[in-house]
């Protein structure tokens, strides 16, 4: 049986856990028009596993906007309010992944492991998500969000720092990320985390594996490497 505060388990959410068919880009565009003009496009803009902020810049200068870094706030507020009026009238509508539910469910009774977020969201972005598919976010005792750094792999850290602030190691080798992306292996590696990447986003198993994800599965459906680890901690 594992001691208290064992095991970090850091899951992204876009793709890992939830699929918003589309509802986070169609909010932030209208955002993104109604602050800076529309002009404001995500289009050719690659956002897999990328910082909500990040996402807002790169779309602004590549529309040549002079002080779009001095409109942020007003951006993500307007993309909050929008979030909101999307999510409950999104056809097709957002969706929890395969076996995240029963995951979620066995993890938490599981003595040792803490439960964590890091991710490209804004802080107030994601309780919206999950509420839309059922995810309690009262679940995650520890997390990092876009509004906390400047790069996915400082999301990591603070994350870790925050765990080790509320009885946790900060452990690098007891933290395991959990993401559909390269920039979450990436992350991983960074901070000298293991990965555990699942093919339920844009990226293939094959893509993961490339990108040296210490674990690749389809989806929760089938957690057996996770498991395997959590046993043997």
């Amino acid at each position: 049986m594992l001691s208290a505060h064992t095991v970090l388990l850091l899951f992204d959410v876009d793709g890992t856990l939830f699929s918003g068919k589309g509802v986070g880009s169609r909010a932030m565009t209208r955002a993104g028009r109604a602050v800076l003009g529309g002009a404001f496009s995500l289009d050719g803009i690659d956002f897999a596993g990328a910082l909500d902020w990040w996402i807002y810049e790169e779309a602004a200068r590549r529309m040549g906007h002079p002080n779009a870094r001095e409109r942020h706030d007003d951006f993500r507020k307007a993309y909050l309010i929008e979030l909101a009026r999307e999510l409950p009238q999104a056809d097709p509508k957002p969706i929890i992944l395969p076996g995240v539910a029963a995951l979620l469910d066995r993890l938490e009774r599981w003595s040792g492991v803490t439960l964590g977020l890091v991710t490209g969201n804004y802080r107030a972005a994601v309780p919206l998500k999950f509420e839309s598919v059922g995810i309690p976010f009262n679940r995650f005792s520890v997390g990092a969000f876009a509004d906390d750094a400047e790069t996915r792999a400082g999301l990591v850290k603070l994350a870790m720092n925050r765990w080790s602030a509320v009885g946790g190691s900060g452990d690098p080798s007891r933290t395991i990320v959990i993401g559909d992306t390269p920039r979450d292996v990436r992350c991983a590696q960074e901070n000298g985390c293991r990965c555990l990447a699942v093919a339920t986003g844009r990226d293939s198993v094959a893509d993961l594996v490339r990108a040296g994800a210490d674990a690749v599965i389809r989806d929760f459906t089938d957690p057996e490497p996770l498991v395997r680890w959590l046993e043997d901690s």
